[in-house]
């Protein structure tokens, strides 16, 4: 929902409208915290924010955004765009309902709804399953990191060490699973 005030306000009637809309989202982002269990663990100087369930990282909200954003992606389906939609999406090429996530049982299939819809740079135009780690762009600036906690546990599990050895990259970097603040 746009809460942008446009020059044709209704004046108290209108505002009282936008509070009672944004005391109902804060209310709602209450219920989704509290159903989302997140850990958040310091490391150093640093802290690791880690979640249990299936969640976007969005990867920017514009230079001067200083937050950190997880989208949960919970059960069923969850719809992005530039109006009313779950997850909100503003930059070029964002249409009104751009895409959805479906969430069915820790699957999860991105669809593109005829939009720029791209997975790790590749453009897609049909459901695509994700997988940890993928990164996603919608239309041409919406960029998010696709975590899986469950499916990032397994494939761990199945490197030589177990989940608890140091993974590098091929060219001999260490891969940081944490946000440095």
């Amino acid at each position: 929902m746009d809460l942008h005030v446009s020059d044709q306000s209704d004046g108290p009637a209108d505002m009282e409208r936008t509070n009672r809309s944004k005391m109902e989202r804060g209310r709602q982002t209450h219920q989704v915290l509290q159903n989302t269990p997140l850990d958040l663990i310091e490391t150093g100087k640093s802290l690791k924010v880690q979640a249990e369930r299936p969640h976007l990282v969005s990867l920017g909200s514009g230079r001067l955004s200083t937050a950190i954003t997880l989208l949960p992606l919970l059960e069923g389906r969850t719809t992005l765009g530039s109006g009313g939609t779950d997850i909100p999406l503003q930059g070029a090429a964002i249409a009104a309902q751009h895409a959805y996530i479906e969430n069915k049982a820790g699957s999860i299939t991105l669809y593109p709804c005829g939009n720029q819809c791209s997975v790790d740079g590749l453009s897609i135009t049909k459901p695509h399953r994700l997988t940890q780690g993928c990164m996603l762009c919608f239309g041409q600036s919406a960029f998010f990191r696709f975590n899986h906690p469950e499916e990032a546990l397994r494939m761990k599990s199945m490197l030589p060490g177990g989940p608890s050895a140091p993974r590098t990259h091929p060219t001999g970097l260490i891969s940081v699973a944490y946000i440095v603040i």
